[in-house]
């Protein structure tokens, strides 16, 4: 799973959709507060936040006093954007807070100014075009629209400061703001489209191209989420190479239990990896660990990345380290002032579960069996599945097959029957992995964006995305119900939903945490 959680819909659903709502100060700080955690870097400390009635700059960020201040005046200009306000302001604080994170501003104590960008004191114009680049998607990142405000807030910035038609000294041309500006929005729409689609391959299982494109967007932003992402599909990489004393577990980590559940039928009889392949595997394991310590790094109290280090060291028959590792850092989430509530204690019980299970001895075994069986009965429904079927693989028990895939609704196996792709061979491409040759496009259509990820022999899968304007009120979790156990297993869960496969449909849904279809994505593995 990306984050082995769905995340609350409260985190998209409580801010106000406007600045009215409550004092500039309180507004102001709770954009800022939802950035800093959708970035997660909790080593550098979140900024303070002052509205200035001097209204010269802005905004702007003071890094003796690690400050970022925000003129009264630009508060009450993304106010006038309705809607749309939060992600206006999401935008300029966005900026300002990756300043905080910029060491070459602390290092030599420069002070920024959002009004002058790279013609102040010092600045660099590298230094303004990474902020904008960065911000623009730890917002996005956040749930803000900010791509769409972002150029309407600069001109209207320029208006209401007066510097329409002026060259003043210390303050860029608006043409020249303007030009800036489109430069970094093309490259931040880039990264989400790129990460958009990670996820929908993720959940297709073409995981060694998500890795192209989680390190590609690492070179442009490195927050928490997409180490952790990268470490999920590098993770779920080295299960190419099966090993079945290892692999017949399902850890908390896995994006697609079609095709895991496949492979274990295959490879039954198997009783040990192939040698030739082994280290492959190991190099995969060591990548994904590597990422998800770096994730924990940024921030120590973000869970799904120990329970995925656990679930790598595992998966490495470092069985013995991976004990003391959870012993560490995992036991304590599930007892005592520290216990965890929900489908987070039930991932970090299950993955502890797996970790008594290939220990040797019967006594750890015993312990496994006794997690596997009271979770089993969780009203978490992934996390009773994800418990029943390692109670099965721990008492040897096999399954007869695979069972078959939740049916689409029929309104929307409708409309995936008539999506076709159109011709891709004129769309632009950039380079996601010039060493392997991937490369990404997208181009918008009527209604419908089409992508494609290639190499130097032609296109490997197309994705054609298209919202869900017909039906808008269909879901597939009606209230009080629940899925079809055999839909779980083409289930990756998200911050704000999850991600379901068709594998008979060739078709992966965007659903929110109500149940309701967001987005379609119909895909051709060429």
């Amino acid at each position: 799973m990306l984050k082995n959680r769905i995340w609350h819909a409260a985190l998209c659903l409580g801010f106000s959709l406007s600045l009215s709502a409550g004092t500039p100060q309180t507004v102001a700080q709770a954009v800022l507060d939802r950035l800093y955690e959708a970035n997660g870097n909790y080593r550098i400390k979140k900024p303070k936040l002052i509205i200035s009635p001097e209204n010269k700059k802005v905004a702007a960020y003071s890094p003796w006093k690690n400050a970022i201040v925000l003129d009264e005046k630009v508060y009450r200009i993304c106010q006038s954007y309705g809607r749309d306000s939060l992600s206006a302001l999401a935008y300029i604080l966005g900026h300002e807070l990756v300043h905080a994170y910029q060491s070459q501003i602390k290092g030599q104590g420069l002070k920024t100014n959002f009004l002058a960008y790279d013609h102040g004191y010092k600045s660099d114009i590298r230094t303004e075009k990474v902020a904008d680049i960065q911000g623009l998607f730890n917002a996005y990142l956040a749930g803000y629209g900010v791509l769409k405000t972002m150029p309407a807030v600069i001109e209207q910035v320029y208006r209401e400061y007066g510097l329409m038609g002026k060259t003043l000294a210390g303050y860029p041309p608006l043409e020249e703001r303007k030009a800036g500006a489109r430069e970094v929005q093309a490259i931040a729409q880039n990264l989400c489209d790129i990460f958009e689609s990670c996820n929908y391959l993720l959940a297709i299982g073409q995981t060694g191209l998500v890795c192209s494109g989680y390190e590609y967007i690492l070179r442009f932003y490195q927050g928490r989420e997409i180490y952790n992402n990268l470490g999920v599909a590098y993770t779920l990489s080295a299960q190419q190479f099966w090993h079945p004393q290892l692999d017949k577990y399902i850890y908390p980590v896995e994006a697609d239990w079609f095709t895991k559940l496949s492979r274990m039928a295959a490879a039954r009889g198997q009783e040990q990896i192939d040698p030739s392949v082994e280290p492959l595997r190991l190099a995969f394991l060591d990548k994904a660990i590597a990422h998800f310590t770096e994730a924990a790094r940024l921030d120590p109290g973000y869970l799904p990345a120990r329970i995925n280090t656990l679930c790598a060291m595992n998966m490495k028959g470092s069985t013995v380290a991976a004990l003391k590792y959870a012993e560490i850092n995992l036991q304590q989430y599930t007892q005592g002032k520290k216990k965890r509530k929900g489908q987070e204690l039930d991932m970090i019980e299950i993955a502890l579960g797996i970790t008594y299970a290939l220990q040797p001895g019967a006594a750890r075994k015993s312990e496994a069996e006794v997690i596997f069986s009271r979770l089993s009965k969780s009203p978490n429904v992934l996390s009773a599945l994800y418990a029943r079927q390692n109670g099965q693989s721990l008492r040897g028990e096999t399954e007869s097959g695979v069972l078959p895939e939740m049916p689409l609704p029929e309104s929307f196996r409708q409309v995936a029957a008539q999506m076709q792709l159109g011709r891709t061979g004129d769309m632009e491409r950039i380079d996601l992995d010039e060493k392997a040759g991937i490369r990404f496009a997208q181009q918008q259509g009527p209604g419908a964006a089409t992508v494609v990820f290639s190499n130097a022999t032609g296109n490997l899968i197309s994705l054609l995305r298209f919202p869900n304007r017909l039906a808008p009120d269909v879901t597939v979790l009606p209230p009080q119900e629940d899925l079809a156990h055999s839909a779980y297993r083409n289930m990756v869960a998200a911050k704000d939903g999850f991600y379901l496969k068709s594998v008979r449909d060739n078709v992966v849904l965007k659903v929110d945490a109500r149940g309701r279809v967001l987005e379609m994505v119909k895909y051709v593995e060429h």
